[in-house]
């Protein structure tokens, strides 16, 4: 099948070659016969929201150019995107959705949900480090998506990726140009101001392939080393970021909450009220760690609720589960603690009777 992708799209993609030499060794224990492991991690461009179906997304066209060149051997394919999610959610589930499958290469896609503050930077930092800490021999590669007025937060995770060596593709630096000279509209390559349509999906795949192509034909051959990391460029403060819900977490009050089994996203045994609970509800949980956040769902009804947070009997904040004039529901972090050193904190979760029926979902804790 003929490229859509031009030479010159071809070239602006790659934003930084780096150390090949990971991606080569996984090419290379393919041909020697041995089963790998594919991985995508991102939100819902990843996932493949509005491609017309999911054999369309980006991730597993480029899954199946892995699966079509080794067809003697099993590759596994693993899609952890996630809608709405950033790299603060991405860090704190990227061990048991991703790592804790042993993948042998993994492609993260954060740089339109991302944020410029530090929040997002230390979270993308941590989850580098993470991936690339879990095993010496993992690949891992950076992609950069893009808005319809071009923009994204990929400047500071080039400079993240810079400081470890890793692979870089821009679909944003491969559509610019084109963009910019009127001889590509955004309306050709994304349904919306943010996801591809199929046309999209399958020109990021061919960046992306491009890449392995050329990794395949003039890749790094360098032999493995421990590599040490030194410091971070921003932090590493959640490299251990874990999710606590109903399953891991010592609850010491609830009154008026049940355990959401259902879940949203792909995040269950959180926590929603009770249609029995009355006049108020509260849940209170106890957790260690040095920093906290709070994820729950924000919801497009008119019926969603609110709840006030306390950390140590100490009012942090008032929180809306309304998304006024939203696009659809999603999952939110809010900050609660940001700590020095590990400690003990018991998180309330305060509803009052006004909010009784009204729709609220904890969905957990992010605690590193």
């Amino acid at each position: 099948m003929k490229r859509i992708a031009n030479e010159k799209m071809l070239k602006e993609s790659l934003v930084y070659r780096g150390d090949t030499s990971k991606v080569k060794r996984v090419i290379e224990r393919a041909y020697r016969g041995e089963d790998i492991t594919v991985a995508f991690l991102g939100g819902s461009i990843t996932q493949g929201c509005n491609a017309t179906n999911h054999e369309n997304c980006y991730a597993n066209k480029t899954y199946l150019w892995f699966k079509n060149r080794f067809s003697e051997i099993n590759v596994k394919y693993i899609n952890a995107g996630i809608g709405a999610t950033g790299s603060i959610i991405g860090v704190h589930r990227v061990e048991e959705q991703v790592l804790s499958k042993d993948p042998d290469i993994v492609f993260v896609d954060f740089a339109v949900n991302d944020k410029n503050n530090k929040y997002n930077k230390v979270a993308y930092e941590s989850l580098i480090r993470r991936i690339l800490s879990h095993d010496s021999e993992l690949a891992l590669i950076e992609v950069f998506m893009s808005t319809d007025v071009l923009e994204n937060v990929q400047d500071q995770q080039i400079e993240i990726g810079k400081r470890y060596e890793i692979p870089m593709v821009s679909f944003r630096d491969a559509i610019r140009n084109d963009i910019e000279n009127d001889k590509l509209k955004w309306s050709e390559v994304a349904s919306d101001e943010v996801h591809p349509n199929d046309i999209g999906h399958e020109i990021i795949s061919e960046l992306l392939i491009n890449l392995l192509e050329s990794i395949d034909k003039d890749g790094d051959k360098k032999e493995n080393e421990d590599r040490e990391f030194g410091q971070p460029v921003f932090g590493e403060d959640y490299i251990k970021g874990q999710i606590m819900n109903s399953n891991n977490v010592e609850v010491i009050c609830n009154s008026g909450f049940i355990v959401d089994d259902e879940g949203f996203q792909g995040f269950k045994n959180g926590w929603k009220i009770s249609r029995t609970a009355y006049n108020k509800a509260t849940l209170k949980i106890e957790v260690k760690g040095k920093n906290i956040f709070l994820l729950y769902k924000k919801l497009i009804k008119d019926n969603a609720g609110s709840f006030v947070v306390k950390v140590n009997g100490r009012y942090i904040k008032n929180i809306d589960c309304y998304f006024e004039n939203g696009w659809g529901d999603y999952s939110e972090t809010e900050v609660l603690i940001e700590g020095d050193k590990v400690d003990k904190y018991t998180v309330e979760i305060l509803v009052d009777s006004s909010n009784l029926n009204k729709e609220i979902y904890i969905m957990g804790l992010l605690v590193s």
